[in-house]
């Protein structure tokens, strides 16, 4: 599939969702959505103008919203340090990039907050066994972190996803 749009061009809003082997492209919080629990498997993340891939707008501590990104590949014409790769839309933004290509179009600070919005005590920003000239930590901004291991879809989707009407595993 593909999603192109220029600012929130992918709506995860709520529910379980699968994204697997997809170019979804856009400038401004062009996946964002508030209670969703949503994988994105190997999928092709392309930035064309200066802004923030996600813009996750969890809000409660009870909320189990969060985006996993996992074997993604992030690049752009946008150019170097040009994007974030994410923002906390609400105080309980929870977003993972795991295993995963970061190409010289991510911001070495990595992540950014909503508007000037320093609140970012409870956002949940981490990364995992990255790669390339986007992935590089040592700059990366006080309220994101480093995993010690990758999470699993399961981890995220439940046991038994695979079996559920909406999912080709083709695709994983």
């Amino acid at each position: 599939c593909n999603f192109t749009g220029y600012q929130d061009t992918l709506c995860a809003h709520r529910g379980r969702q699968l994204y697997a082997r997809s170019l979804i492209s856009g400038t401004i919080d062009f996946i964002f959505g508030m209670r969703a629990k949503a994988w994105f498997e190997s999928c092709d993340i392309e930035s064309i103008g200066e802004g923030y891939i996600t813009a996750n707008g969890n809000s409660n501590s009870t909320i189990a919203s969060e985006y996993i990104f996992n074997r993604a590949r992030v690049f752009g014409s946008s150019g170097n340090g040009s994007t974030y790769l994410g923002r906390p839309w609400r105080p309980y933004a929870r977003v993972l990039w795991q295993n995963s290509e970061l190409g010289d179009v991510v911001n070495p600070k990595g992540w950014s907050t909503w508007n000037g919005d320093n609140k970012t005590e409870n956002v949940y920003f981490k990364e995992f066994n990255n790669s390339g000239p986007g992935a590089t930590i040592d700059q990366r901004v006080a309220f994101s972190g480093q995993l010690n291991a990758s999470v699993t879809i399961t981890e995220l989707l439940g046991q038994g996803f695979e079996s559920e009407w909406w999912v080709d595993t083709n695709f994983l």
